[in-house]
């Protein structure tokens, strides 16, 4: 790591919420992958985690209404985390950074499923996917590491400078049109 990091700005809580919203999809895509490869439906993950709100009712094998809230919570707490992530690493240099955002991926993994869905939703830990979830962790581990990447395109779209459209007839912005047709 640096020794001096560069000041917080809101361009780095948004890189790192780019991030975590993409490590989440890739999270959430190779669960469904391994899902379909299990002879599962694709929607049996996102069910899971909607019985978080709805009760173990949610909990089928097929894809309804209640699977939005349990993709809805996926994206959120991911997408929030890398927030957290993004707020840490700033800038930092990049080497290195894709071992240690698969570290936390991994660490991740196991407060969630370890410490705190076991008080939260104990179906999620009775009947999660284990090995798909880590494997899916420590993809959104890795996407979480391009943040500074994030971070630094941002910087440059706002940087660039936005020049006013020509105005009509070549007059200046600041001169009014004196002469023209009057519609009434």
């Amino acid at each position: 790591m640096d020794a001096v990091s560069p000041p917080l700005k809101l361009r780095h809580a948004l890189a790192g919420l780019e991030a975590g919203v993409l490590g989440a999809l890739l999270m959430l895509a190779s669960v469904m992958l391994g899902a379909s490869f299990d002879r599962h439906s694709i929607w049996v993950v996102p069910n899971l985690f909607a019985t978080t709100f709805y009760g173990s009712d949610a909990y089928q094998n097929e894809f309804f209404r209640d699977s939005w809230a349990g993709l809805a919570l996926l994206i959120a707490i991911y997408g929030l985390l890398g927030v957290v992530w993004g707020c840490v690493w700033r800038e930092q240099s990049k080497r290195g950074l894709a071992i240690y955002g698969v570290v936390t991926g991994i660490v991740v993994y196991f407060v969630f499923f370890h410490l705190i869905w076991n008080h939260i939703n104990g179906l999620i830990v009775l009947y999660a996917p284990d090995r798909q979830l880590a494997f899916g962790h420590v993809l959104w581990g890795w996407a979480l590491s391009k943040s500074p990447v994030f971070a630094q395109r941002i910087a440059d779209e706002s940087s660039r400078t936005v020049e006013p459209p020509p105005s009509p007839s070549g007059s200046q912005s600041g001169e009014e049109i004196q002469t023209g047709e009057v519609i009434t």
